[in-house]
């Protein structure tokens, strides 16, 4: 069996309106060992996309200003670059979850979420998505 090796210091960009909670979690990611690059509407998040810096996971709120987190995780729908979401949600309805995933979510958690389940959440994310490359980039 061969060892899947993380990425010394994955690249999360961070999507959330509520100040305290962004803040909040950029301290624990970043003491996970993550590098995290934050941005308080959908429209920041689409332009941090867009500007084609390599992240390892969004994790975005589903409603914020501007554009929500599923329009532009929909708008990322024929990238084949996109990174893996996590979409976080107050307004944990089937609905919201059953959107994030026919756009392509990873997972969706609702708030308010324990932080060690978050950060197991995004570990385990960035691991599979390390693994994914290894196969593909192991293939001729």
């Amino acid at each position: 069996m061969e060892a899947v090796c993380l990425d010394i210091h994955p690249q999360i960009l961070l999507a959330e309106d509520d100040l305290e909670l962004r803040e909040l979690l950029i301290i624990f990611l970043s003491r996970a060992g993550y590098q995290v690059t934050s941005c308080d509407n959908g429209l920041q998040l689409l332009e941090q996309l867009k500007q084609g810096d390599k992240y390892d996971l969004v994790i975005t709120d589903v409603r914020m200003p501007a554009l929500s987190g599923l329009e532009v995780l929909e708008s990322q729908i024929d990238n084949p670059c996109c990174p893996p979401f996590i979409c976080m949600t107050a307004f944990g309805d089937t609905m919201t979850h059953a959107t994030a995933r026919r756009f392509g979510a990873t997972a969706t958690i609702d708030k308010p979420f324990d932080l060690d389940e978050m950060i197991e959440l995004v570990h385990s994310t960035c691991l599979r998505t390390e693994a994914e490359s290894l196969c593909i980039g192991g293939r001729s």
